[in-house]
């Protein structure tokens, strides 16, 4: 249920949501406060290979009397998330770029990332992630950069979190939530208001 994105970037409208989605899905039940998950399947909401997103759930903080009954932090619900998807310069494939005209299989474009775990409970997963972009057939050709653009995405995450956070710490859930459905409807009635001024009309 999108709320927002880059109104300046196009190729997301459509795509980000289906690819927080992907991930929802796949991971039911087992996601927890400090992860965050990696996903640029063109199947599963991403565009081209070379465009990586990252997904970072925002939990409800856990209530003082939850932590008084457990002694620990419990794992709460999720209230939202937060992705952020960036163009990689590399990400393997046959070609420098991973974008190759003369690709015939999805491998031969790039690294095929489909629902990897990043961030697990708040430990980055470096070494896993290394393994994903030098042992692949055809290898990420500058791995440290790509491993630093992610770190840079997960921090642009981590800052959606805590302004969310110090949004419903200001307002209330229920507030933000209804303004964001506020959102919602204002996004629909400006499409409807647009499709009403089209006119029928024929294109070759």
């Amino acid at each position: 249920s999108l709320v927002a994105n880059a109104t300046h970037m196009p190729v997301h409208l459509g795509s980000m949501d289906r690819a927080v989605e992907t991930i929802i899905r796949e991971n039911k039940g087992s996601i927890k406060p400090g992860d965050a998950y990696l996903i640029n399947a063109p199947y599963n909401g991403g565009t081209h290979i070379p465009d990586l997103t990252v997904c970072t759930p925002v939990f409800e903080p856990p209530s003082r009397s939850l932590l008084r009954k457990r002694g620990r932090v419990g794992r709460g619900k999720i209230l939202f998330w937060v992705a952020s998807r960036g163009h990689h310069a590399d990400i393997g494939g046959i070609a420098p770029g991973s974008m190759s005209p003369i690709a015939t299989t999805i491998d031969e474009e790039g690294i095929y990332l489909d629902n990897f775990q990043l961030v697990d409970r708040g430990k980055f997963r470096e070494a896993a992630l290394y393994d994903l972009l030098t042992k692949a057939k055809y290898p990420a050709r500058n791995p440290v950069q790509n491993v630093n653009d992610l770190k840079a995405q997960i921090a642009a995450n981590e800052k959606g979190v805590q302004e969310l956070r110090r949004m419903v710490a200001e307002f209330g859930l229920n507030v933000v939530h209804a303004y964001m459905r506020h959102v919602q409807d204002n996004a629909a009635e400006s499409v409807r208001r647009v499709i009403g001024k089209l006119h029928d009309s024929a294109f070759t």
